[in-house]
């Protein structure tokens, strides 16, 4: 008797729909379900992502060296079974590299094809290059709308949407409509080569950047090395197609802290084993609580540890000054942040090159690291409480200016920048940046300066009541896909499925990935587009009947 192929879709195909493929393909092959899945993404290069997008510019890097890049590995079907470093052959030699993020992109999408090269019989993926628009339930199973029509029905959807289109914040919205005004450039950060052939005609220019974080980084890296520019002998060496000045400015002034320089000093902050049990101990505690005590359980173990780090390193710190800072940090994140911009890039090179001990944020920022994995196991394999989910993600959001930092070759040729003149970082917003007819005049103190082009770099939260994208939106209006709380993702199971917010699951559809922050956490990592959740997720598409 030939058994029923079933029908599922993936919407959205970046690293995480691969991932999720994969966790599918693999427990097909272990059972010998028979299953067609259909994946929809508009990119030219599925499995990529536009973040990894192998046209992207090589001046746009990872911000994990590769020593730190430890993917699992493809399906035992797949005719590609080299993790990424052996795949780079010579390239990947040199474990402590930041390299390109087209160089993952492609090996994601090689791996994506090599898969499609060898399904067993009884496993079929097609692509269908297409953006999904709505999404609707009929007694036969999941349909979608496309450009080119309807397709399915699909036993189960799960929507992996990466950063879908958002409604712009009223600071954007406003700057939007003055640009068109006033016929002034305003442009995103992304696809970096699009916008290096666009600042080809921005010689003596002066540009604007909203936003002082890793994407402002490559930014400015796009707006020199891209244009020509290069380093050499501890240098900056201009190209003259470079714009007359790059003014960079966020809250507090501040670009991210940079990770630790090698391998050997980034195990200096390595937690031991019996921190590592301690921590996850207290995150069982804490998020099973449904208070506001749910965040602080955990401070005592990240104090104690931090105190070992830094202590083991040369510094002095206590265990009470440490849990004041921890405090403070979960108040007000980065508000303890007092040095100023030159200053602080300096203390961040010190410190991640051991020139001098670590100082509390950065050390807890890197121990935060290293148990962010842990984190995202115990945090997703759970239904967390709003409440304590907010305090958890706020947290884990402030801490990303030392957890997600830049290599330290980043953080020092930005800092030559600065020196030159070049780079002039502020710190400035609403109403810090005035709309003029020659652009926007950036006030940061008692210095003005007007930028006649403006990018923006910010990444909007994933917060669903931001979202324009039309198939979440549907969704959100049919009460189909509802939040977890005011600011946060959408309302899911550990397996992704759909919760209502009447409490019941919604029967075959699942969401993983930015969009359901709160419900899962820390999930701007590329580990996490691996495992976890898309293997709960393979897991009950493939027990349910």
């Amino acid at each position: 008797m030939t058994q029923v192929r079933r029908r599922i879709a993936i919407v959205g195909f970046g690293p995480r729909g691969l991932g999720a493929l994969e966790a599918l393909v693999n427990r097909a092959q272990a059972t010998g379900a028979s299953m067609a899945v259909d994946v929809f993404d508009a990119s030219r290069w599925p499995a990529a992502g536009p973040s990894f997008s192998p046209d992207e510019s090589k001046v746009c890097l990872l911000n994990l060296p590769l020593r730190s890049i430890a993917l699992p590995p493809p399906p035992s079907c797949s005719r590609l079974q080299e993790d990424f470093a052996d795949w780079l052959g010579e390239a990947g030699c040199d474990r402590e590299a930041y390299l390109p993020r087209a160089m993952l992109g492609t090996y994601l999408h090689e791996r994506f094809k090599a898969l499609l090269a060898q399904l067993p019989d009884h496993i079929s993926v097609v692509h269908h290059p297409l953006r999904v628009s709505a999404a609707h339930w009929d007694q036969d199973g999941w349909r979608l709308h496309a450009q080119s029509g309807g397709h399915g029905p699909f036993e189960h959807v799960l929507m992996s949407l990466g950063q879908p289109e958002t409604h712009p914040d009223p600071q954007l919205k406003r700057w939007r409509k003055h640009a068109g005004l006033n016929a002034l450039p305003l442009c995103s950060a992304y696809p970096g080569a699009e916008l290096i052939r666009a600042a080809q005609d921005w010689s003596g220019r002066v540009v604007g950047i909203r936003g002082l974080a890793l994407s402002s980084l490559d930014v400015i890296r796009m707006l020199t090395l891209g244009l020509g520019g290069r380093f050499e002998d501890g240098r900056y060496i201009a190209s003259g197609r470079e714009p007359a000045r790059i003014v960079p400015f966020s809250l507090d002034g501040l670009a991210p802290w940079p990770k630790p320089l090698d391998a050997a000093l980034d195990a200096g902050f390595d937690p031991l084993p019996r921190e590592d049990a301690a921590f996850e101990a207290a995150l069982h505690a804490a998020l099973s609580d449904s208070g506001n005590a749910g965040l602080p359980t955990a401070f005592d173990v990240l104090a104690a540890s931090a105190v070992r780090v830094i202590r083991s390193a040369g510094g002095g710190a206590e265990q009470d000054e440490v849990l004041d800072w921890l405090e403070r940090e979960a108040g007000a994140p980065g508000s303890q942040e007092l040095l100023g911009t030159l200053d602080a890039l300096r203390c961040g090179i010190r410190q991640a090159e051991g020139q001098e001990p670590p100082a509390i944020g950065y050390t807890v920022g890197q121990l935060w690291r290293k148990w962010q994995p842990l984190l995202r196991s115990i945090y997703g394999s759970r239904l967390v409480p709003p409440a304590t989910a907010r305090a958890f993600t706020a947290f884990d959001e402030g801490l990303k200016r030392y957890s997600y930092g830049a290599p330290v070759v980043t953080a020092r040729q930005l800092l030559m920048l600065i020196e030159t003149g070049l780079v002039d970082p502020r710190a400035a917003d609403d109403p810090g940046v005035a709309l003029s007819s020659k652009g926007w005049d950036i006030q940061s103190g008692e210095a003005a300066v007007t930028a006649d082009v403006m990018i923006d770099t910010v990444l909007p939260p994933p917060a669903l009541e931001r979202v324009a994208e039309p198939l979440v939106a549907g969704l959100q209006d049919a009460k189909t896909l509802t939040a977890l709380s005011e600011g946060l993702g959408a309302r899911c199971r550990p397996d992704a499925v759909l919760i209502r917010s009447d409490g019941k699951p919604v029967q075959g559809l699942g969401l993983a990935g930015r969009l359901s922050n709160g419900s899962s956490i820390a999930g701007d990592s590329i580990h996490d587009c691996f495992g976890g959740i898309c293997d709960r997720w393979a897991e009950t598409v493939l027990e349910a009947r």
